[in-house]
């Protein structure tokens, strides 16, 4: 109700929904599985912490990107 366009309210949904269901739920879930079956952390384990790493800030930037552009 406080918002002029709808668009704006979407493009950031979607830029939150997006890159959370893509990239940073399924690592989130994989460290979780890991810790609770209390298996070995192999190199798999290391490289879904550094692409959760890596991928969070793009996950905001793309958020920032909507507003920023030309």
């Amino acid at each position: 109700m406080g918002v002029d366009d709808i668009e704006a309210v979407f493009n950031v949904i979607g830029a939150v929904c997006s890159s959370s269901i893509g990239i940073l739920l399924p690592t989130f879930f994989y460290f979780r599985l890991v810790d609770k079956r209390k298996q070995p952390r192999k190199v798999s384990y290391y490289i879904a912490l550094v692409i959760c790493i890596i991928m969070t800030p793009y996950s905001l930037f793309s958020i920032v990107a909507l507003y920023v552009g030309p």
